[in-house]
């Protein structure tokens, strides 16, 4: 089977469909390292899929985090380009900058790159890994989250808050409130009062969701019952 990250679900639909269409079993789930998990009989592979802006985009930082996380699975990586990678030379990237970045993915960090042109060919590549590794119903025990042995205290409440709504999110709560226990006081406010104030919060240079408020509100706020 595969499992799909949820938000990778989300973001590209047409795979699901595709390998679901070709009798693959897919489960979604979040995976806090990966877009996809290929369960095979011996052993899993970790895939993380991007398109070729989100690669260019990513190369600043988020990729190497991303990577990091990776690097803390036991089994197969391996990176999914999607696109036209061309494309560097209309955005005005070196090319032999891209290109030695890519040579220190594979060979640096050990995870091979896959071209591919569209999500149907990142399907087909999926469909063909899960049936080489050998189909396995469900995977090995795999931790919904991946992280280093070691953090800092600072690194520790980072990576508990961006299991609830992301790395650049949690950054930016975290700024804003100063600390994790801070943060979480925030979302046992008045549903309105995370909407009001929540709504000044950038990332990036936008607003976060209001979807995204309204779901750590809920689950911040959640009696857990015996059960």
């Amino acid at each position: 089977m595969i499992v799909v990250d949820s938000r990778e679900a989300a973001e590209a639909p047409r795979v699901r469909r595709v390998l679901e269409e070709a009798g693959v079993q897919v489960e979604v789930r979040p995976l806090e390292a990966g877009d996809y998990l290929v369960a095979g009989l011996e052993r899993d592979c970790l895939v993380e899929r991007k398109t070729v802006l989100d690669f260019l985009n990513s190369l600043k930082g988020r990729l190497w985090e991303q990577l990091e996380a990776m690097k803390e699975f036991g089994g197969e990586r391996v990176l999914i380009l999607e696109g036209y990678l061309p494309l560097y030379r209309k955005r005005g990237w070196s090319e032999a900058s891209i290109l030695a970045l890519m040579d220190s993915i594979v060979n640096k960090w050990g995870v091979p790159i896959i071209p591919v042109p569209d999500q149907k060919a990142t399907a087909t590549y999926l469909a063909w890994k899960e049936r080489a590794l050998g189909s396995a119903r469900r995977p090995r025990e795999y931790p919904l989250r991946v992280r280093s042995r070691e953090m800092t205290v600072e690194e520790q409440a980072l990576y508990t808050l961006e299991g609830l709504v992301g790395h650049e999110t949690a950054k930016a709560l975290l700024r804003r409130f100063g600390s994790l226990g801070k943060t979480i006081n925030f979302f046992q406010r008045s549903l309105q009062e995370v909407l009001r104030e929540g709504a000044s919060i950038k990332v990036g240079g936008r607003r976060i969701p209001e979807k995204v408020l309204r779901r750590v509100h809920e689950v911040v706020n959640h009696e857990v019952g015996e059960g």
